[in-house]
């Protein structure tokens, strides 16, 4: 059976149109950028962003007391976002940067994460993450970073709230804390 020139086009037109979706895709969804960067920042360069800004050491303040289910609520909330971002010392970035004691850090400084031109003039104008700021980002992320490529919150089956926007910043703060514990001792919530 003879296939016609025009259906052999039309074949190649919809292969086509679906690889260029399958590549574009992630990117659309999440924010997804195929390569890594070389950047890297010392200790040196770190602290000249740094330079006569009042930084609080966030991790050197006592955490308070927290019940292992309300532990457990923050890392349930904290659920979308380790699709993106790992929070362990040495972690590697995922379509997010490692997020380990970002609080008090500049703004864009993770080594080999590729930042978007927003996050690096948002690094160049001096912002220093702290709870409040990052609250503040992840309650409008494209508010407070215009044209950053974070996919926050999730287009689908996600309701923002200010309890759990809070419980994120918690668990953030207590996960990358000295003596933090791991997170498989934490247990999943348990659903009603």
């Amino acid at each position: 059976m003879a296939v016609s020139a025009s259906a052999r086009v039309q074949q190649v037109l919809v292969l086509g149109g679906l690889l260029a979706l399958a590549l574009y895709f992630p990117y659309l969804w999440f924010g997804v950028t195929p390569f890594a960067s070389d950047a890297e920042f010392s200790d040196t360069e770190i602290a000249a962003l740094l330079e006569g800004k009042d930084v609080v050491d966030f991790y050197a303040q006592p955490l308070p007391e927290i019940s292992m289910d309300q532990l457990a609520q923050q890392k349930a909330d904290f659920t979308w976002c380790r699709f993106c971002h790992t929070l362990d010392q040495e972690g590697h970035n995922r379509v997010g940067p490692n997020l380990h004691k970002i609080f008090g850090q500049p703004a864009a400084v993770v080594d080999h994460f590729a930042y978007s031109d927003a996050f690096v003039e948002l690094r160049e104008s001096g912002l220093v993450w702290t709870p409040d700021n990052m609250l503040e980002f992840i309650q409008a992320p494209h508010e407070f970073v215009p044209g950053n490529r974070m996919r926050y919150p999730p287009m689908i089956g996600y309701e923002m709230s200010a309890e759990r926007d809070a419980n994120i910043i918690a668990y953030l703060l207590r996960m990358t804390a000295p003596g933090a514990p791991s997170d498989e001792t934490i247990p999943n919530l348990k659903q009603p």
